[in-house]
């Protein structure tokens, strides 16, 4: 494996990872978020807390969506990118696994199990003819 190879595969688990860290805390902090609406929504002052700082109650739900969805987009960009190199490094068994996992879960599409389908069997059938 060359060096530039083995860089990219390193940067794009880092990256990866990063997301994943910052989705989960983005996920944390609506959360808290949600908590604080509630708290100022039951309070008997939330008229005078939305006077003081009605512009940060109403935008921080948006904001903290915005940020999700961004986080998502990249999310999804990242696995895309990521879904050849993983392939390539796991062995069909493992590939299997994950498959039925996915599917079972109903992440898979009608098409996509089809499509999996039809090359689990060729590869069953080349198997049986001896490679």
């Amino acid at each position: 494996m060359s060096d530039k190879k083995a860089s990219s595969e390193a940067a794009w688990a880092l990256i990866t990872e990063g997301v994943t860290s910052a989705r989960v805390e983005a996920h944390r902090l609506k959360h808290l978020v949600n908590r604080s609406l509630k708290l100022v929504d039951a309070s008997e002052y939330r008229e005078h807390l939305y006077q003081l700082a009605g512009d940060i109650i109403s935008a921080a739900p948006a904001r903290l969506l915005q940020l999700e969805q961004d986080l998502d987009r990249t999310a999804l960009a990242l696995s895309k990118m990521g879904e050849t190199y993983l392939s390539a490094r796991l062995p069909l068994g493992d590939k299997t696994e994950v498959e039925e996992a996915v599917d079972y879960a109903g992440f898979v599409s009608p098409g996509q199990r089809r499509s999996v389908d039809r090359v689990a069997s060729r590869w069953k059938r080349r198997m049986v003819r001896g490679g």
